[in-house]
């Protein structure tokens, strides 16, 4: 009898033991992502189609947005911790927060990172466009434009973000073989704040009276200086380059008083990332383009396609590559 019962209870823990596994196993993943900012309308396409990946493995996705507050974004990791993410997508505000990526690491949770490298860091993945060729195409480009001699000003963004130091490093690789350019002015404009461009181009345009070219990492900031190009009348004479897209910079383009604005593939980027959020948590494997060595760590790199958009251009990148939503010829004709 003592060994019947014996029996039944092992049968029973085994019972409550595959109850147990089968209800884990079918609660939904749970994706954490962590936005840098909301001042690019690119992210909020990002986060449609991170979704749109979540909802078809029926899996939860959880948004959280620091702009640009690196101690903010430290604080909502922290929460979505809480919440029991089971991966984090990091859109990180600076290059300076293995920290905060250890600590997720430590929970277990792998991380994914999207669009700003993070240094020194044990990543589980890493996402991004090439931003050293971005830059090498925005400068070789204004080069072209500008017959590759004269006065110009460079305007970086957040001097913390990855994508800000590899456009640099693209853009100095160029001017090397340019030593009839002069960069007249060349700053940072922290938070890609439109107001602080605003303020070195007026600057610069009352110290210089032949500047040439704008080289801007970001449509924010070409946008930002635009006023102050147009009240020196040097719009459509003077080459601004951006990234992003944005309506009113191809609006500008069209126009005339912009060259270019490079454009990063999102929805194929975001779309991986979540797949790739998803494959960790359930330990599949995914496809990567090259392991790039991050400090002590090897991370997988996924390269998401670029293209300069130009006026010859866009048409056709309004029909075949931007994402539905983005932009109709309507807004950049009418």
């Amino acid at each position: 009898m003592k060994r019947l019962i014996s029996m039944a209870m092992v049968v029973a823990l085994l019972v409550s033991l595959f109850a147990f596994t089968t209800a884990l196993a079918d609660e939904p993943i749970k994706i954490g992502v962590s936005f840098a900012t909301q001042i690019a309308r690119r992210f909020s396409f990002d986060e449609a189609y991170m979704r749109k990946v979540a909802e078809a493995n029926g899996a939860e996705l959880i948004v959280q947005w620091a702009n640009y507050e690196q101690a903010k974004q430290e604080n909502q990791v922290e929460n979505l911790l809480s919440q029991g993410i089971d991966v984090l997508i990091l859109v990180a505000v600076s290059t300076n927060m293995s920290p905060l990526v250890d600590k997720v690491k430590a929970e277990g949770i792998p991380v994914v990172c999207y669009d700003n490298f993070i240094e020194n860091a044990d990543l589980d993945a890493y996402l991004d466009r090439d931003n050293h060729a971005a830059g090498v195409m925005q400068m070789e480009m204004t080069m072209e434009a500008i017959g590759g001699e004269g006065d110009i000003v460079i305007l970086h963004g957040e001097p913390t973000s990855a994508v800000v130091q590899g456009m640099k490093i693209g853009y100095d690789e160029v001017l090397a073989k340019y030593p009839n350019v002069n960069v007249v002015l060349e700053q940072y404009c922290e938070g890609y704040s439109a107001e602080k461009a605003l303020k070195f181009a007026e600057n610069a345009l009352t110290a210089n009276t032949n500047i040439k070219a704008f080289v801007c990492t970001a449509d924010v900031l070409s946008l930002g200086i635009l006023p102050a190009v147009e009240a020196a009348g040097i719009a459509g004479n003077c080459y601004i380059t951006g990234m992003d897209c944005e309506v009113a910079a191809c609006k500008a383009i069209y126009e005339g008083k912009m060259g270019v604005s490079i454009w990063t593939e999102i929805d194929k980027c975001a779309t991986r990332a979540a797949e790739i959020a998803i494959a960790l948590v359930r330990g599949e494997e995914f496809e990567y383009d090259e392991i790039i060595q991050n400090g002590d760590y090897s991370t997988p790199k996924v390269f998401v396609p670029i293209l300069g958009v130009t006026k010859d251009n866009m048409e056709d990148w309004v029909n075949t590559l931007a994402p539905e939503g983005w932009i109709t010829l309507e807004e950049i004709t009418g």
